[in-house]
């Protein structure tokens, strides 16, 4: 109801210019990067729910805040607190759906929470359209209200327990010597590398697309034009989430990835294209169809790689990740600064570019995981 639409809100009520929203929006990312790895740290020393409704609770507070802040710092300050919550809550979230699960139900039990997810993004811009989101703060308050009663929902569903979800001796392991477990591995490495680049594509949805279709001259009614493409992105994902995870589980997960990767290339391509509503849907199914790969694949691969002592740690560490998603609207914004609003070939021929920079180091991490393998295979 209020995130996608945040980068029009701050441009057209606010009068924030296009490059500074972009790093507004992209402040939120910058922080979840270190946030996430510590939250994920944190998790695996004292538990999955202390951390987890921390951040619920203080998740509500910030969508407060959104609705009565005025100036600039105030989006600043308050889009690093949605981050560091973000950063916290969802990988945390992910290491407990993986330590709840068999390892043969994970890719299922994912699957399930990027369903669930998507049904409430089916909902949320058409109802944010309706209330005014881009003129209006009443969206705000909801999304407050609703954080609020998640994080009850959370409390008392999980309160029993409790103690299988605190972290045992073996999780009692130090910061150090984390750091130095992920310095090591090299597969995560090119995966993080790889992944940080397709997310500086995929956050351009909520950013550079947002603003360039809220105020290209070329497209009547941007922001429910905007809003409909969003909804288009979670009807997409529900419908083609289970037979794209299908197809693609049969490829290793990198070179799954990679194809994720020319997804978001082709789509961001698209939107640069498009002059017409119906050129614009085509290019969010590709964008959709990439989102699916990259996000399902990434839990999955991530899963593989994690020592099961670890798992929090190897799931904040994606929150790392999350440099693309500060960088990329930043980039999106300065495209638009630069080019303008008509001349959207420009500004996404040059997103698509950086997507693609992404398959080399997919290609480096998947050629040292099939190595080890063998390696492995060798030594047993």
């Amino acid at each position: 109801m209020t995130m996608p639409f945040l980068a029009i809100y701050l441009y057209s009520e606010k009068g924030i210019e296009p490059a500074t929203v972009g790093l507004i929006i992209g402040i939120s990312a910058l922080t979840g990067t270190f946030g996430g790895f510590f939250g994920g740290y944190l998790s695996d020393r004292i538990g999955r729910l202390p951390v987890m409704t921390a951040a619920i609770f203080t998740w509500s507070a910030v969508f407060v805040g959104f609705a009565i802040a005025d100036q600039v710092w105030h989006f600043f300050l308050l889009n690093m607190l949605n981050g560091l919550c973000r950063s916290w809550f969802e990988p945390i979230s992910r290491a407990l759906l993986a330590d709840v699960t068999t390892k043969e139900n994970r890719l299922r039990v994912f699957n399930a929470r990027y369903f669930a997810i998507n049904v409430g993004a089916a909902i949320g811009p058409v109802v944010g359209t309706q209330l005014g989101t881009t003129s209006s703060t009443k969206a705000f308050y909801i999304t407050a209200l609703a954080y609020l009663l998640y994080a009850l929902l959370i409390v008392f569903t999980l309160k029993g327990s409790s103690s299988e979800l605190e972290a045992g001796e073996e999780r009692k392991f130090s910061m150090k010597s984390a750091i130095l477990v992920l310095s090591k591995d090299k597969v995560l490495a090119f995966f993080l590398i790889g992944n940080t680049i397709v997310m500086m594509a995929q956050s351009q949805m909520d950013t550079t697309l947002a603003q360039y279709i809220g105020n290209a001259p070329q497209f009547e009614n941007g922001v429910k034009l905007f809003a409909y493409l969003v909804v288009t992105n979670a009807v997409t994902v529900l419908l083609l989430q289970f037979p794209v995870t299908n197809y693609v589980k049969r490829f290793q997960p990198m070179n799954a990835l990679r194809f994720g990767s020319v997804a978001f290339s082709l789509a961001l391509l698209g939107f640069g294209l498009s002059t017409s509503w119906i050129f614009l849907v085509i290019s969010m199914i590709f964008l959709t169809v990439g989102e699916i790969i990259v996000f399902v694949m990434s839990d999955v691969l991530l899963d593989d790689l994690a020592p099961d002592h670890m798992r929090g740690t190897y799931f904040g560490a994606m929150s790392f990740r999350s440099i693309g998603f500060s960088a990329g609207p930043w980039i999106g914004g300065l495209l638009l600064s630069t080019f303008g609003f008509e001349h959207g070939f420009y500004v996404f021929g040059c997103l698509a570019l950086i997507s693609l920079l992404s398959l080399p180091f997919f290609q480096y991490g998947e050629s040292i995981r099939i190595t080890l393998a063998d390696q492995q295979s060798v030594s047993t």
